[in-house]
């Protein structure tokens, strides 16, 4: 369960964030005045001008544009030598984006290294090579079937899955390497199973082999899934029944064994990375892969099961020796599978690190020796904007120490000396530098303004308002609000008035959420005006979702659904209190994945909800799987207190109010059994007040249009 997740609750649900800026708020860029090439003047509205006067100065010449390398030249090769014209998806190839692991590709297509200067193609079956100038040439038959089909950055080789194994051809004489032999279904090689793809890697991505930026190794996991139990997901509706078989790793139980191989390109021989410092209890999770800029060492990321300290380590590609660089830790709470390195120039590296309970940057030496603590403070970093050693500058974005639901820009020194936010004001801030970076054109926007650019110095002194977009008068914009919880942390919440809003009337509110860790669903981002419905329409951003720093994330460990249904009560009560409008008896609350546990979690945790709508969610935590549940609560042995407290279907006898429960049969993600033991265990708890709803070969999405009015009528009768 990624944070895609809260995707599908706009696109299948409707939810509230596909009218306002709440949920996955967009950020429209403004054409408003860049930087010219030069690096020093304004370019706006076709003219030049100086910065500081404003006024107009002549064009430098532009530099020579650089023709963008194509596949041209190799399309017409292999044509050549087809002798026929090249079938429509023939060359790009046609991949499968199955979350299924081990789907079969249709067709295989070309790769071409990044200066198109070589390139292969596997076309019916037969491999070719190309080198710019030359003719394509044939280098064998055989290659049916293929997945996971990649070239060197040299383009000298090419490497690809075939069956269960890893396979190398060298595309200057087509020699071919079978680099393992051991491949079965329980034996992955070069490529992920289920759960590393949906919970380490991202969703749809299966690719286990990375390529040594000088081609001369290729690095590539192994993944031992003996003993994972195996889950079947039914395609109810063909007569003879589809089934399908996942090995699909459940909170506690036996999880895949990760291990990483190195091959060499000119031989062919694959030697073992050295993992012998961790211990088997360790049951280590191999999250992230690469190599330093001069290949001479494969980069490589460790957690342990519970993901409680992650470590970097380096491997030598000829030995496999290797060593840890450093080790993050968490004493209340996990961490997170941080990025990798960022290399500079003289061999140290810029690395992310929630240590002090905040994202921030720190600069290592290559031995591990911390040189600098870049960026700092009660706030979190979240992206570079810019990096230029010659100045010894680095410009990212983050939030503020009050401010967590838009985005400032900050720029650093890389040697720790000096810090500053350059942009002012809330929204959601958008810049570009000059090239000295002492000058910052800031575009931004937030819930009530359509947008603004100024152009500013860095150190907060305002030179010129560009542009500023029109407001719309007397139009009715998202509230945004902040309020005190329970215990006094302030929270963020935005909410819609009905339309023809009548402050005499009562209204009923709708929440809708997700409320996953770390995944917002308030930001001040312009979205245009409020489409008011009949209802009041609300967000809010629980503590754990807000993204303000790891420290806030961690309260939900090892006990999901107890913080955040406080703190969307606490949001409720507070609305309705500063709003008499706001009918307090008629409140409803709905979610998809997460935000589906959420509302049932929810409505068999408190009394002040009248219905609800729970799409896919994961109504008991040992149902779902591995690499995603024990980051947050622990394997269920360790923490079985916390996953009782977590359990929608435990406390299925405390449901109030009307529940409807939607789920897709053919859920490969979120299982359909979810619904099912939800659903049993109402009709054991002699409950009467709820709905099922599922659909026939929808898998973690649903996309009926039959959905969308039947959340429609459903709120109609019970809201």
């Amino acid at each position: 369960m990624n944070r895609v997740q809260i995707l599908l609750s706009c696109a299948f649900l409707g939810l509230l964030c596909s009218d306002v800026a709440i949920g996955q708020a967009g950020f429209r860029r403004g054409g408003g005045a860049a930087w010219a090439h030069d690096g020093k003047s304004v370019r706006f509205k076709g003219k030049w001008r100086d910065p500081e006067t404003w006024k107009q100065v002549p064009r430098s010449p532009a530099p020579p544009r650089q023709r963008r390398a194509t596949d041209a030249e190799f399309r017409q090769a292999l044509e050549a030598a087809l002798g026929r014209k090249l079938r429509r998806g023939e060359m790009l190839g046609q991949r499968s984006w199955s979350t299924l692991p081990r789907a079969p590709v249709q067709r295989v297509g070309a790769r071409s290294n990044e200066d198109r200067s070589r390139g292969a193609a596997v076309i019916d079956g037969k491999l070719w090579a190309w080198r710019k100038g030359e003719s394509a040439k044939l280098l064998g038959k055989g290659y049916e079937g293929l997945r996971l089909f990649q070239i060197a950055p040299d383009g000298e080789s090419v490497s690809f899955i075939q069956e269960y194994d890893l396979y190398l051809t060298r595309l200057s004489d087509g020699k071919r390497f079978r680099l393992t032999d051991n491949g079965s279904e329980d034996f992955f090689n070069g490529e992920l199973d289920w759960v590393y793809q949906e919970e380490v890697y991202g969703r749809g991505r299966f690719n286990a082999s990375w390529w040594a930026p000088g081609a001369k190794h290729l690095c590539y996991m192994r993944i031992d899934e003996k003993g994972v139990d195996t889950f079947t997901v039914v395609d109810h509706i063909s007569d003879a029944l589809d089934i399908e078989h996942i090995k699909y790793p459940k909170s506690g139980t036996t999880n895949p064994r990760a291990s990483l191989q190195v091959a060499s390109t000119k031989t062919g021989k694959v030697i073992a990375v050295d993992f012998s410092q961790y211990k088997a209890a360790d049951e280590i999770l191999i999250v992230r892969v690469g190599w330093t800029p001069e290949s001479d060492r494969i980069v490589f990321m460790v957690q342990n099961r519970e993901q409680t300290w992650l470590d970097l380590n380096f491997a030598d590609p000829s030995t496999g020796k290797s060593q840890t660089i450093l080790r993050e830790s968490c004493e209340y709470g996990w961490v997170e599978r941080l990025p990798m390195p960022l290399w500079l120039g003289d061999g140290s590296f810029l690395w992310e690190s929630d240590r002090t309970g905040y994202r921030h940057y720190y600069r290592y030496d290559r031995k591990g020796k911390l040189l600098a603590t870049v960026s700092k403070g009660e706030w979190s970093a979240r992206s570079i904007i810019r990096l230029d050693e010659d100045l010894g500058l680095i410009a990212f974005y983050g939030n503020s120490e009050d401010y967590w639901v838009g985005q400032h820009a900050y720029l650093a020194s890389l040697n720790g000396k000096t810090l500053r936010r350059v942009t002012k004001g809330r929204g959601q801030h958008r810049v570009s530098f000059n090239a000295k970076m002492d000058l910052v054109l800031d575009s931004f926007q937030h819930l009530e303004n359509p947008g603004e650019q100024w152009l500013r110095s860095v150190d907060g002194k305002d030179l010129r308002k560009i542009y500023a977009r029109p407001k719309l008068k007397n139009a009715e914009f998202p509230a945004l609000r902040r309020f005190a919880a329970r215990d006094g942390e302030p929270l963020d919440l935005v909410f819609i008035k009905p339309a023809n809003f009548d402050p005499a009337k009562k209204y009923p509110l709708w929440i809708d959420t997700y409320s996953g860790p770390a995944t917002p669903s308030v930001r001040d981002s312009y979205r245009g005006p409020a489409r008011g419905k009949w209802y009041v329409q609300m967000g809010v951003n629980v503590r754990s979702a807000t993204h303000r720093g790891h420290t806030y994330t961690a309260k939900c460990y090892r006990q999901f659904g107890v913080q955040e249904s406080k703190d969307i009560e606490d949001a409720v009560n507070w609305l309705c209190t500063k709003y008499p409008w706001v009918d307090r008896s008629r409140v409803g609350i709905t979610g998809w994945s997460y935000g589906g546990y959420i509302t049932a979690f929810a409505m068999t945790h408190s009394d002040i909800f009248k219905c609800g709508i729970a799409g896919a969610g994961v109504y008991d935590w040992r149902l779902y799987d591995t690499i995603y549940t024990e980051r947050y609560m622990a394997k269920p042995q360790n923490n079985p207190k916390g996953y009782d407290l977590s359990s929608c279907i435990k406390a299925a006898g405390k449901l109030q109010g009307q529940l409807l429960i939607v789920h897709g049969t053919m859920d490969d993600n979120v299982h359909l059994q979810n619904a099912i033991q939800l659903v049993h265990a109402l009709q054991r708890a002699r409950k009467f007040n709820f709905e099922f709803m599922p659909y026939a070969r929808a898998r973690h999405g649903v996309g009926s249009p039959h959905l969308r009015q039947l959340r429609e009528k459903f709120m109609r009768k019970h809201l």
